[in-house]
């Protein structure tokens, strides 16, 4: 390892970007054909948000090694966070044809069909992943929601309840559950699995607004401010500003309310 690729990985490992994608770029030039430090230059350009240059780092690093399965799921993995169902597919398929015997890529494939609104080609995928891999709370939590999707809510509960017999610390599971015991009108267990979702996992900020609203229904109205104020304080993406602003209304109604 020379200097440069040696001073590139202390930048990575330190998420200093801007410095890590410089010598990761001049490591390339002495190394061009070196796949790993394509992918942490990927990596560093997608932090940076910069996927299609990162895409751009892939393909090229692709067209020397066509066969590098974690290249092929980086750049599957970007196309599947733009949208990009057709190109993600491609890249996951590919790697099947690398190893079949490869679980994840039929779980990637599943979460694809699963964004597509495909709940059925999403479960199957999912299953097939099972198969190759064994049960995961992942793949069993990803199974719960293809369920849900396909109005099975006892299949769905199964898969939940499974995921936190495998994982009791997975906060998400425990927000499945909630939203599930939610619409089933127990409002005593939803509140009680989104506690133990925060607990496990206290930026998990639509867990918040769940308690919010299991608080509002069951009259226990300076609770759920609190909590939807908690939900304002930890979602900060841009990905939720509408519901920010509903929540926002909200807080603002219940403070009079309560004034």
């Amino acid at each position: 390892m020379n200097d440069c690729e040696q001073q590139a990985r202390v930048a990575f490992d330190n998420q200093d970007w801007p410095a890590a994608i410089r010598l990761l770029r001049q490591a390339l030039k002495l190394s061009p054909q070196d796949g790993e430090l394509s992918f942490l230059l990927a990596d560093a350009l997608s932090e940076t948000g910069k996927p299609k240059e990162a895409m751009e780092v892939l393909r090229q690093a692709l067209a020397e090694e066509p066969q590098n399965i974690e290249l092929l799921f980086a750049l599957g993995d970007l196309f599947f966070e733009v949208e990009d169902s057709d190109q993600a597919l491609d890249c996951y398929r590919k790697i099947l044809e690398v190893d079949e015997q490869e679980g994840e890529a039929w779980a990637s494939i599943g979460l694809v069909h699963y964004q597509q609104l495909r709940y059925a080609d999403a479960l199957d995928s999912y299953r097939r992943a099972v198969k190759l891999d064994g049960d995961s709370a992942f793949l069993c939590n990803c199974l719960g929601d293809a369920y849900l999707a396909l109005e099975d809510g006892e299949q769905a509960l199964a898969c939940y309840q499974k995921a936190l017999q495998l994982d009791p610390e997975d906060g998400r599971t425990h927000l499945n559950l909630a939203e599930i015991y939610y619409e089933r009108g127990d409002l005593i267990a939803a509140k009680r699995e989104c506690r133990e979702a925060v607990d496990c996992d206290a930026e998990l900020a639509e867990a918040y607004v769940t308690l919010g609203n299991i608080c509002l229904d069951l009259d226990e109205t300076r609770e759920a401010l609190r909590y939807y104020q908690k939900f304002l304080a930890s979602e900060q993406s841009t990905v939720g500003k509408d519901i920010r602003a509903e929540v926002a209304a909200l807080v603002e109604g219940l403070k009079a309310e309560l004034s």
